[in-house]
């Protein structure tokens, strides 16, 4: 895919180990146009494998169709709140025609970067945490209360009409870090460990290490994380480019939006998880044990044969004869 060359960006999902399926999700856009702007958001879906995934697959669709086109809306503040109502009519709707999807939610967690700044939308409890010098800061504010597990208050789809999600503006500095996550991950790493390890390494390390150590911590969820590092607050927009021994600027002139000077081609995986399985723990079976069953079988065999001595009848006697 492609990336503004003032960006670097890393990217991981697992299952988990106590899961059946996948129900995160995440994205990662250029507007097709072109222009110095970049979206990245991050999705956690619920109501069972099916409707979780196809509620999170919609709803960043949804989201994306908005973001990326700035005919409808020029104000990034309000496209990123429009794109929310967008992507909750839309889960509804899918919800509504499938039955079986009746339940079907998800979070959505949004962060879109351009040369004047950054917006993040938010609802649920995925979580937007900026890393800026020695300060690891949560960004979002989880809509969500505890009892026994996280119940959403707020979300995409789920029955809620109404979208009220969060939109603020802000301010990017060349060595910002940003980091996108599911509650798979910051629910189980200490936040100790969440900073350590978010601030030490390069984007896709870091969003892989994440991952592992929500792994290591049991995976009882899936577990997803998005890392965005900025070298150019200005994305390239203004990068300036030595043509004759001469220095060109290629931002926009007068009122007109800056063009991009260049984008960089990246590789994500494509895969639930990098290649050195050896790093990851051993999954946990889905499948019952069988020595379970085993141990039933025996004790309905005994119990039946001290049923039918008590009657009188001896059942190795019979065999034998």
């Amino acid at each position: 895919m492609m990336v503004p060359v003032g960006l670097s960006v890393g990217v991981c999902s697992h299952t988990g180990l106590m899961r059946g399926g996948n129900e995160d999700d995440y994205l990662l856009a250029m507007p097709p146009a072109g222009g110095s702007a970049f979206l990245v958001a991050i999705a956690d879906g619920m109501g069972g494998v099916a409707g979780g995934a196809e509620a999170s697959r919609t709803a960043l669709r949804a989201l994306a169709a908005t973001m990326l086109d700035g005919s409808t809306q020029p104000d990034i503040d309000r496209r990123m709140l429009a794109g929310f109502r967008s992507a909750n009519e839309r889960v509804l709707e899918a919800a509504a025609a499938v039955h079986a999807l009746r339940d079907m939610g998800t979070t959505l967690t949004a962060l879109w970067l351009d040369p004047q700044g950054a917006v993040f939308g938010h609802i649920g409890d995925s979580r937007l945490y900026r890393l800026r010098g020695d300060e690891c800061e949560s960004l979002t504010t989880d809509h969500s209360v505890k009892q026994g597990k996280s119940l959403l208050t707020r979300c995409i789809g789920g029955g809620q009409l109404e979208c009220v999600a969060d939109d603020v503006r802000l301010e990017v500095v060349s060595g910002d870090r940003y980091v996108l996550c599911t509650d798979g991950v910051w629910n189980v790493v200490t936040p100790e460990t969440f900073a350590e390890v978010a601030a030490a390494r390069d984007a896709q390390e870091t969003a892989e290490l994440l991952v592992k150590r929500a792994l290591d911590a049991g995976g009882p969820d899936n577990a997803t994380v998005l890392v965005v590092d900025v070298i150019d607050p200005n994305l390239g927009a203004t990068a300036a480019l030595k043509q004759n021994g001469d220095v060109v600027q290629t931002g926009g002139a007068g009122d007109s939006p800056p063009v991009l000077a260049d984008a960089i081609k990246v590789e994500l995986p494509r895969h639930e998880r990098p290649d050195a399985r050896s790093l990851w723990p051993a999954p946990v079976s889905l499948r019952a044990p069988m020595w379970s069953w085993l141990l039933l079988a025996g004790a309905v065999a005994l119990l039946l044969y001290s049923g039918l001595r008590w009657a009188g009848f001896d059942a190795l006697t019979w065999l034998a004869g």
